[in-house]
């Protein structure tokens, strides 16, 4: 079982100190989640004012592993989409092994919606893959480890280190 994570699901998950946790949610061997290769660099960047999560994300990334380059022709199909998005799709209908797509990015997935009309692999491999979002995994992990838990890493961890790396932050969190 191959589970295909996208690069916003990290970072925000990082921010709230929750790396560790979602691998036990995702119920898999580390080696067995595949990120963009590109992840690593892109969220020491982007980490580099919010010292703990940067610490969260580098020990989460000593243990998964960086998705195989896909294939060019598989890869062309989703020219529409952006580079990172595009890999992904191309590695889940390369791979039968993948069970499992988890993506931060709601707009992508409307896209890659309209993308299956024309194209009957990716259809039929979203219809074998589970897809998960980051509220899905926050639901996850609300059973799992509780509402206060979950809430104070999100409250406290998630608006402190968003304000460091300049993203958005939803008062409603």
């Amino acid at each position: 079982m191959i589970v295909l994570s996208d690069s916003d699901i990290v970072r925000k998950l990082a921010c709230c100190e929750l790396l560790s946790e979602f691998l036990q949610y995702l119920k898999c061997p580390p080696n067995e989640l595949w990120v963009l290769p590109t992840l690593r660099f892109q969220l020491r960047r982007k980490l580099a004012n919010a010292p703990d999560a940067l610490r969260n994300f580098e020990q989460f990334w000593l243990k998964v592993k960086s998705i195989p380059q896909a294939k060019i022709d598989t890869l062309e199909r989703f020219e529409s989409l952006d580079v990172g998005e595009g890999q992904l799709l191309a590695v889940l209908c390369d791979e039968p092994r993948v069970s499992r797509l988890v993506t931060g990015d709601k707009k992508a997935l409307d896209k890659v919606a309209a993308l299956t009309f024309g194209d009957e692999q990716l259809r039929t491999r979203l219809q074998e893959t589970t897809v998960l979002c980051l509220e899905s995994i926050l639901l996850g992990l609300l059973e799992k480890r509780g509402f206060g838990v979950i809430q104070a890493r999100v409250r406290n961890k998630w608006v402190k280190s968003a304000e460091s790396v300049l993203d958005a932050v939803d008062p409603f969190v």
